[in-house]
């Protein structure tokens, strides 16, 4: 049996999995800055991620530990929040909030922890502290910036991609180097000021991330996560932080999800084609948004089109009538021997198994997976109603367990709790009727009446009954 391999940015190469500590993994990813709405961007790294925690959870079974930040101090809050003229926790309570409504919509789970910067700050401190005892800051005009001429003595840098970002004049007449960066900032009129050594000042962006993730997590990282375009400074200047900071390596694995572009365009708000969660769920449901997704590699770039969502809705009809109408067929529970035919889709279920194990083990290969379990669907197909129940029965669960673990949700589990009560009384109604007509004496018409519109009112439910030679099914609509 091969072993889990992943696509780990740092060395550029998909190399097999292993935990620092058997069967558990640490993982930390870089949440929002929370000073808008989040976008599609943001729903397409969290809802892979999601796909990639619960893959590595309920398929892997690993003991997982999942961590995300919040940054809630920044210069885009610190902005946002004087155009609106509030505090910048005010506005970073707003779009919190918004952030993780939509990612419930999107049906991502919620990090077993959650860290805010603004609860951090004495931490942050201590961090700069020793990394100033090792002699890798210098101060500036009441800020604190990172050494990295020192710190390349002992460790590389530049192991996302090689130095292209240059600084503004007055950033850089700050600094010893233009690639040095700010690990404390002096503060400004208006901005938020905590005390420190160094004089008022709030922390730099980078420190933010390195000290929350080592106060949760530790010394040593097993994942670290998030979009790509957080590789380079981001990351890097975070590794640096910390390697320099405990002495030693830090952040086994970093995985990133790809750039995505609309319509063949990066998304800006210039270009008019900047689509918030808010406006996606308007036009198509979480469910085609993560088959969209898992169409794709997680770790390469795509494209968000109308052509490609309608592609996944053309999947997801697929998979939600295989569930429906095997769901219908195997509640006849066949009471005969196996035959021939019942043994090659037991083994066809057994390969594509395996072939789906195969898929995940090769750096989370969503796209194989699907399409294997696609082209299952699609032979079963062709001898769904003579199939033996109980193997019917096998391939329908083990669609329902790959659906779940994407993190597809159907009609009939959670959306349909809420329509028990309507549907007991519609029965309840029925059974009146028939009451009714009964003391009446009426015609057989009647009766036949009454069924067909119950049988219609329970479409409105998501149900449809079909009348077959052997008696009527119950399946479930589109």
């Amino acid at each position: 049996m091969s072993e889990l391999r992943l696509y780990n940015s740092i060395t550029k190469k998909i190399e097999v999995f292993q935990p620092i500590e058997k069967n558990k993994i640490r993982i930390y990813i870089c949440g929002p800055t929370v000073y808008d709405s989040p976008h599609i961007g943001h729903a397409r790294t969290y809802i892979s991620f999601d796909i990639i925690r619960r893959i590595l959870s309920d398929y892997f079974k690993y003991d997982l530990t999942f961590v995300m930040n919040i940054t809630n101090i920044d210069d885009k809050i610190i902005k946002r929040a004087a155009e609106k003229n509030i505090s910048c926790e005010e506005l970073g309570a707003i779009y919190e909030k918004e952030f993780f409504d939509e990612m419930d919509k999107l049906n991502v789970l919620r990090p077993d922890f959650i860290t805010r910067v603004t609860e951090y700050v004495p931490e942050i401190v201590r961090f700069i502290e020793k990394l100033e005892e090792k002699g890798l800051t210098y101060e500036s005009n009441g800020s604190v910036y990172f050494n990295l001429k020192v710190y390349r003595e002992s460790f590389s840098y530049n192991i996302f991609r090689s130095f292209t970002k240059l600084e503004t004049n007055a950033e850089t007449e700050e600094k010893n180097s233009r690639e040095d960066f700010v690990l404390w900032k002096a503060s400004k009129d208006g901005d938020p000021s905590y005390a420190s050594p160094w004089g008022h000042g709030r922390p730099g962006w980078h420190i933010e991330c390195s000290v929350m993730s080592t106060e949760v997590l530790g010394d040593k990282l097993d994942i670290h996560a998030g979009g790509i375009d957080l590789a380079f400074p981001h990351h890097e200047n975070e590794v640096a932080q910390c390697q320099g900071y405990f002495g030693s390596p830090w952040g086994q694995y970093f995985l990133h999800t790809g750039h995505l572009n609309i319509n063949g365009l990066k998304m800006s708000k210039s270009l008019k084609n900047f689509l918030t969660i808010k406006d996606i769920l308007g036009l198509s449901s979480a469910n085609h948004l993560r088959i969209l997704f898992i169409q794709h590699f997680w770790n390469k770039d795509m494209n968000y089109d109308a052509d490609q969502l309608k592609e996944a809705g053309a999947i997801l009809k697929k998979l939600s009538n295989f569930i429906s109408n095997a769901e219908s067929l195997v509640r006849r529970n066949d009471v005969r021997s196996m035959n021939a035919l019942d043994r090659k889709y037991f083994v066809l279920l057994d390969e594509t198994k395996s072939s789906i194990d195969e898929a995940f083990k090769n750096n989370i290969d969503t796209p194989k997976a699907l399409s294997l379990m696609l082209s299952l669907i699609s032979e079963v197909n062709n001898d769904i109603k003579i199939i033996h129940t109980d193997i019917l029965s096998g391939i329908l669960n083990f669609i329902k367990r790959i659906s779940g673990v994407f993190g597809i949700v159907w009609a009939g589990s959670k959306q349909e709790d809420g329509k028990g009560e309507e549907i007991a009384q519609l029965l309840a109604d029925f059974r009146n009727k028939i009451k009714i007509s009964l003391k009446a004496k009426n015609e057989a018409k009647d009766y036949f009446k009454l069924c067909d519109e119950a049988r219609e009112k329970l479409r409105d439910f998501g149900f449809i009954i079909d009348d077959l030679p052997d008696g009527p099914i119950l399946r479930k609509s589109n």
